[in-house]
């Protein structure tokens, strides 16, 4: 048994590239195919390292961003500058070694008159650097990562902003973008925190008791504390801020000597290199330190492939050679000409049809040569039925796409020569589509195409393929269908295929003049002109199994953006009867005219039934409910569990609605070999759904992954940033899978709008979104918002299975002092499960460096309250921890996780300060409940919803993450029903004797109360000055109905220092039926308290009151007074010479008091939150107003010298 140390040792990770758009068609009634297509003509998109120089390196401009007046070259000169800088600010970072070789710049397809060479291979929706107006991100560039350490990214979002601004160097932002590149290619991350970020703090708390800076630099930093109000920051005298919100450390602009790291204090002069292994500071809670272990962005690059065994190369000349491309984005137009006999009723000589089909196409081509030179024009041709079933060899491919202004002429031959077969009067028109869509699948993203297709319909097709699974594909890889169709009757699976894909179907009895065709030319020149849009998404596709007398039943949702064409479409056999209904969201049950029942492509040897349904009119939008009966009493063959296949789809509601939103899949595969390679990375599956306000958050996200059209793995996706490869709230969609098994994979996706996965729900700070890229961005809703996506996303897995790479590890460890008991130090901690998690423990010791480096010998933390057993990736874990405690030391903490073949991880480190209070830890029991008078009105709701976030005196690196309802019931029992009760007297100081081990011990009666009784707590002497009592407002919540709840509220301090308390009843609390966010409660403590005397907390503090537990029906909260304070005189933190004398205060040293120190008025005691509570989103408005808030940060003196949220 092999026991890997994974926090020295880590697998040797692989960067990522963007996938191909490979397809595998398949039919579950039918055959199956799996085939990897290898698309000739395109150009391999993924960044290639050649020699010691990165080529096919992509960067691209918005359409939105305008063509600069009188085709100024300005922006993209400025561009270039900054990547050739970058270039050598990376050659130098990387010792001689890489710099960017080759650089492809793509314009917008708006543009005109510039010199750039057009392109079909790649588009702004590709490209590695993405160059926008982007104001989400505060004018500062971001990466979208991997989320997992040592695995590259998807691309980096470059704001034009950044790009222009001339009051800052080239070097200072080729730096910036540096960062980023080491994000996207290397898998590394910041090496700073994000002010007023949660949970990644721009301060934390040291282990000596002082508050620094989150920064990892090879020495310290010179520099000085200053308020975003230009005043000073408030520091107390061991070293505390209490205005973190608002205060900033500035480096000085001369005399540094830091040389690391770019991930930090990159744009200091001295600052060139990345962090090294021996100068690495581990203990910050910044992202590398928290997603790799605690080790260096240089030891993860140096795993690399890139840096395996490249030698430096001095005096390279690293200034890239560039290219100017635009991609117009205009559609391809795929001809398909049935080369069999078409209708001929009224006896037309085939030479007059053929006259008409001939000036039809003669024209087309002339619209689209003398309009839209640029596009792309094929011809192909088919005819007779598909014998071989092998994709891709019934329709040929006769003249390949090609730019019409200089391919016209052999369009034109084509046209004249073409003529009709005799005798042959079959076709496959379902072959026609599955060949025509793994042709144009690799047009997805550079613009779509279109499917032409010229055909008759006397003779039924095969039904080589599925309807529903090829309207599936062809929505999914932006293709759009025309149809011109002749014959004596209108046979309506083309007609209905062409409903299903957003397509568009003409039909005639027989081609009497070339009228006939010029509506379906004029659509086709004004898709070239205006670009495809997408204007319909599938909601529901459910494949499975049904029983007689077992219905089906489930929902779909319609939101705002869909609701015309709506259609249910059943495929089940042809023998049996299969009954829909549908109950709208106003509980009218619909009835459907329905069509008549047709094979697949009417087929009639076909053993696929397709019923289809169009709901009338414009859909509702809100929750519909349906329900599939089968009945096999009057069919003596129909089989016991038949397979059938539902799909519900819908397109945009009208002209006048927005755009729908689109989905963008990612996958981390292997660059150079367009597979994942088990042995270097995981598969890392993201997705993003981009719509006119922003991404959409809030969703319920699911990736089924396949093998062989067997689901092996259903991924969670998560939008948390609170787990590995989740590490931002950001509308981005992230899990793990690891294969057991090499093949060919294929993912479906689905999202529904809803409470997100376990602990999505956290409540992020007021003003989080007034910063970039920390761990959140902002994101939009979309009501009633669902999508289904199969087989988005092909990928091949080679080196499995690997357990090198099946490394669980915990991301987002926190937690609270509670305080020390009879040589015993207890605290309450907190994470999210990670991905492939067996087991978990906690690990404890007063050597920091035995943890990092031999945290397998480290004894483990007794769990006194909670549960470790929940090991269901995303799962938030709630647990009280008792360790021994040596007086005066720190004692620290982190979550070892094991995962497949017992490899082990350890987490971020936290830990206790060094003196905490004495304090007796009572278990948390049962609470008894009570019979007094409800004073409590609450209203039943089974929405989740979270209480008012708390503000925490730090046991860890970090300060304590806010705390909500939902991750403390989840450390229980997790329940939708979570109640919050407020208490309109604030100063209770007892901790609950009874607080629930399970959800099922409370009673939700409404006649029955909640009563905490008294009891009594030991701790160091304190003032016997009353705690004031401070109103806080009530919180709307969700809840069972509940009675009223006491809490003691009146202080009486025994002579022994033991605190007891008499009752009070609690206000009232209000019910929300939506999820909702609050407002972190700015009340706070006595003034007359001093800051050192309040903040030790058991599950957080809002405002200066504590949550103790989570009651189903009830969250009760605490105050209580510290005794304990931190050591005067701190000690030297070893990674650090601090002998030398020093003037002003340094980035990871003790910063000086501020001199007069005063609390800050509303704070409850010493703030060690990431931002002050009185700071709402009004005051973050009126600081960005402000003179001292630039593109780059929060400048105070120079802007060279500030903190960016780089």
């Amino acid at each position: 048994m092999v026991i890997r140390k994974w926090c020295t040792e880590f697998q040797r990770p692989f960067i990522a590239s963007r996938p191909i758009h490979s397809r595998m068609a398949s039919s579950p009634y039918i055959v199956t195919f799996a085939v990897i297509v290898l698309f000739s003509g395109m150009a391999d998109l993924s960044i290639v390292l050649e020699g010691n120089g990165y080529s096919n390196i992509v960067v691209a401009i918005s359409k939105d961003i305008p063509q600069p007046a009188d085709n100024r070259t300005e922006l993209i000169d400025k561009l270039k500058d900054l990547l050739t800088e970058a270039s050598a600010v990376l050659f130098k970072a990387t010792d001689d070694k890489v710099y960017f070789k080759s650089i492809d710049i793509v314009i917008p397809p708006s543009w005109k008159d510039t010199e750039a060479t057009n392109t079909s291979t790649t588009s702004f929706q590709l490209a590695d650097i993405r160059l926008n107006s982007d104001s989400a991100s505060n004018d500062l560039p971001h990466t979208s990562h991997s989320g997992k350490c040592g695995v590259a990214g998807d691309f980096i979002t470059l704001p034009v902003k950044f790009v222009m601004d001339s009051e800052e160097t080239d070097e200072v932002k080729a730096k910036g973008l540096v960062q980023q590149w080491a994000q996207l290619r290397y898998g590394v991350f910041e090496e700073h925190g994000f002010p007023n970020d949660d949970l990644l703090p721009y301060f934390y708390r040291h282990p000596d008791g002082y508050d620094v800076v989150s920064s990892s630099n090879d020495t310290e930093i010179k520099g000085n504390l200053k308020s975003l109000s230009d005043g000073d920051c408030e520091v107390d005298e061991f070293g505390i801020i209490s205005n973190q919100g608002e205060c900033r450390f500035i480096p000085n602009a001369t005399e540094q000597t830091a040389t690391t790291s770019l991930m930090s204090f990159h744009w200091l002069d001295s600052v060139i290199s990345f962090s090294k292994a021996d100068k690495h500071d581990k203990k910050p809670p910044h992202r590398q330190n928290r997603l790799c272990s605690s080790r260096s962005s240089s030891e993860i690059m140096a795993n690399l492939p890139d840096f395996d065994s490249i030698a430096p190369i001095p005096g390279q000349d690293t200034k890239p050679e560039f290219r100017l491309l635009q991609n117009k984005m205009i559609p391809v137009v795929y001809l398909a000409i049935d080369k069999s006999r078409p209708s001929n009723p009224n006896n037309t000589e085939i030479t007059q049809i053929k006259s008409v089909f001939t000036r039809s196409l003669r024209t087309l081509f002339t619209f689209l040569n003398d309009n839209v030179p640029d596009t792309l024009v094929a011809w192909s041709t088919f005819e007779n039925v598909d014998f071989s079933d092998i994709e891709g060899s019934y329709l040929i491919e006769e003249l390949p796409p090609t730019r019409i202004q200089d391919g016209k002429e052999a369009l034109d031959q084509k046209t004249f020569a073409f003529d009709y077969s005799v005798n042959v009067v079959t076709r496959d028109v379902s072959a026609v589509i599955r060949d025509a869509e793994l042709r144009l699948s690799k047009y997805k993203d550079v613009g779509g195409s279109i499917l032409y297709i010229i055909t008759s319909n006397e003779s039924e097709t095969n039904d080589t393929v599925t309807e529903t699974n090829m309207a599936e594909k062809l929505l999914l890889n932006n293709i759009k269908l025309v149809v011109a169709e002749s014959g004596k009757n209108l046979v309506k699976d083309l007609f209905r295929f062409s409903v299903l894909s957003q397509g568009s179907h003409y039909f005639t009895s027989f081609w009497e003049s070339s009228a006939f065709f010029t509506p379906i030319n004029t659509e086709i020149l004004n898709d070239c002109q205006n670009g495809l849009k997408t204007e319909r998404r599938m909601i529901t596709i459910r494949k499975d199994s049904i029983k007689n007398g077992n219905p089906w039943t489930g929902s779909f949702s319609i939101d705002e953006t869909v609701g015309s064409n709506t259609t249910v479409v059943l495929e089940s056999p042809t023998v049996g009867s299969f009954t829909v209904t549908l109950t709208s969201p106003s509980g009218n049950i619909l009835t459907l005219d329905k069509q008549p029942e047709e094979n697949n492509w009417n087929d009639p040897a076909s053993s696929v039934k397709v019923v289809w349904q169009r709901i009338p009119d414009t859909t509702a939008t809100g929750r519909w409910i349906y329900k599939v009966d089968y009945d096999s009493s009057s069919c003596s063959t129909c089989d016991a569990e038949p397979e059938i296949h539902l799909q519900i789809g819908s397109s945009i509601r009208s002209e006048t609605s927005p755009l729908l939103p689109t989905f963008h899949p990612w996958v981390s595969l292997t660059p150079g070999s367009n597979f994942v390679d088990l042995s270097r990375h995981p598969v890392v599956i993201q997705a993003r759904f981009d719509y006119a306000r922003g991404r959409l958050g809030g969703l319920m996200a699911t990736a089924d992954v396949r093998l062989n059209s067997a689901v092996v793995s259903s991924v969670p996706l998560f939008d948390t940033g609170l787990m590995d490869s989740d590490i931002s709230k950001d509308g981005i969609y992230s899990g793990i899978f690891y294969p057991e098994a090499n093949g060919i994979y294929e993912v479906d996706f689905h999202a529904v709008h809803g409470s997100s996965a376990k602990g999505s729900n956290r409540l992020l700070n007021s003003d989080q979104n007034s910063y970039c890229c920390g761990s959140s961005l902002p994101t939009t809703t979309l009501n009633n918002f669902e999508i289904t996506v199969n087989e988005a996303v092909h990928f091949e897995v080679q080196n499995a299975p690997s357990q090198t790479v099946a490394y669980p590890i915990v991301s987002d460890f926190r937690g609270n002092t509670y305080g020390v008991d009879r040589n015993l130090v207890y605290a309450d901690l907190r994470w999210t499960v990670p991905f492939n998690t067996i087991n978990q423990t906690v690990k404890y010791s007063e050597d920091y460096e035995q943890l990092l480096n031999n945290f397998g010998s480290a004894p483990e933390a007794k769990v006194e309250y909670g549960f470790l057993n929940d090991i269901e990736a995303g799962t938030s874990v709630f647990v009280y921890v008792s360790a021994s405690y040596t007086e005066g030391k720190n004692v620290y903490f982190v979550v070892e996780t094991t995962g497949e073949g017992n490899i082990k991880t350890c987490s971020n480190l936290i830990w206790t300060e060094g003196n905490p209070p004495e304090n007796v830890f009572t278990t948390p029991g049962t609470t008894t409940p009570s019979t007094t008078t409800p004073s409590t009105t609450t209203q039943s709701t089974t929405t989740q919803s979270t209480t008012t976030q708390s503000t925490s005196t730090l046991l860890t690196t970090e300060l304590t993450e806010l705390t909500t309802t939902e991750e403390i019931m989840s450390s229980t029992e997790p329940s939708t029903e979570i109640s919050t009760i407020s208490t309109s007297d604030s100063s209770s100081t007892e901790l609950p004797t009874d607080v629930p081990t399970s959800t099922t011990d409370i009673s939700t009666d409404p006649s029955s109360t909640l009563d905490v009784t008294s009891s009594t707590i030991s701790s160091t002497p304190i003032s016997s000055t009353p705690i004031s009592s401070t109103p806080i407002s009530s919180t709307p919540i969700s809840s069972t109905p509940i009675s009223s709840t006491q809490i003691s509220s009146t202080p009486t301090i025994s002579s022994t220092g033991s605190i007891t308390t008499d009752s009070t009843a609690i206000t009232d609390s209000t019910v929300s039926a939506e999820p909702t966010t609050e407002e972190p409660t700015t009340e706070g403590p006595d003034p007359g308290l001093t800051p050192a005397e309040i903040g030790y907390i058991v599950g957080g503090v809002v405002g200066g009151i504590v949550v103790i537990g989570a009651i189903t029906g009830g969250v009760i909260f605490y105050k209580k007074k510290q005794g304990g304070v931190s050591s005067p005189s701190p000690a030297s933190n070893s990674n650090y010479d601090r002998s030398n004398g020093r003037e002003g205060g340094y980035s990871n040293s003790r910063y000086p008091a501020s001199t007069p120190y005063t609390s800050p008025s509303g704070s409850g005691g010493v703030n060690n939150s990431r931002q002050p509570e009185s700071l709402g989103r009004q005051d973050m408005n009126e600081i960005q107003s402000n003179e001292a808030y630039d593109n780059i940060g929060v400048t105070i003196e120079d802007d060279d010298m500030l903190m960016t949220a780089m």
